[in-house]
């Protein structure tokens, strides 16, 4: 599933959204700027990977999802996601639930003993792996900043954002969990210490693949943990999608992401 929003700033209010500016291009330049775009969105679908918080599938019970990605530095390996979704784990261990942790195609393992980094505020976790579990993890890109702390994007800066929302979570006979993605482009709209949220305009959505673009409200819960890429010259890192939310009230939808600014991440070479 994907998705392109490019919010109008205010000096556009009453020009026609994104979706209509699109139907009016020729079908040439229709066919063009989709692949072009798909390519993008495809691009930060395939650095995300599911991690799974649930029983064994021996056990059964409730499954909670999020999202992280592998990130490569300091030659070390890590796995990022949301505080949240492990906060989350967190919270069903202390209720004495006998639970999985599961990224990826890895086996289960205790994320607890192997923080590498974790901002509660800022709402990051990082995760340590060695190297023969980052190479088990699946067929994921890998992200490897050249330079970190990343940069934080500017507001009018477009974005591609990517997550397995739990909505289309797929669970067969045999018990083998699937996770379905979502990946999208949006406009950053809002920039403060720490964080950026992009607002989602209906009207500017376009759909590049053959399913339509989800309607206001469609819950995507479980993104949380997605990596978060800067549309330009070599789409480097720069966050991870926190919360997306949804005012019924006011039809306001919002993607939020925390950057890296101030996230210390430790060597596990150096414990």
């Amino acid at each position: 599933m994907t998705a392109k929003s490019a919010a109008r700033s205010g000096d556009f209010e009453n020009e026609p959204g994104a979706a209509e500016r699109f139907q009016r291009l020729p079908a040439e330049a229709q066919a063009r700027y989709v692949e072009h775009a798909s390519g993008m969105t495809t691009f930060a679908r395939d650095h995300a990977v599911p991690i799974l918080i649930a029983p064994p599938v021996s056990v059964g019970g409730k499954i909670n999802g999020g999202t992280g990605f592998v990130l490569t530095l300091y030659a070390d390996c890590f796995v990022v996601t949301a505080s949240h979704v492990l906060q989350k784990y967190e919270e069903r261990l202390e209720k004495r639930e006998v639970l999985n942790w599961q990224v990826g195609k890895l086996p289960p393992f205790d994320p607890l003993s192997r923080i590498a980094g974790r901002n509660p505020k800022k709402d990051i976790v990082v995760l340590s792996v060695s190297p023969d579990e980052e190479r088990g993890i699946g067929p994921c890109l890998r992200s490897s900043p050249v330079v970190w702390p990343p940069v934080v994007p500017r507001i009018g800066q477009f974005v591609l954002v990517a997550g397995f929302p739990g909505g289309l979570r797929e669970v067969d006979p045999a018990g083998w969990i699937g996770a379905g993605p979502y990946s999208a482009l949006f406009r950053v709209t809002n920039v403060g210490t720490g964080y950026c949220k992009c607002r989602i305009e209906p009207d500017d959505l376009v759909s590049f693949c053959e399913r339509p673009v989800p309607p206001p409200g469609t819950d995507i819960g479980g993104v949380s943990g997605g990596p978060v890429f800067l549309v330009g010259p070599g789409y480097p890192l720069v966050g991870v999608i926190t919360q997306h939310c949804y005012m019924e009230s006011t039809g306001l939808e919002l993607l939020e992401f925390a950057t890296f600014d101030s996230v210390h991440i430790e060597s596990p070479r150096k414990r």
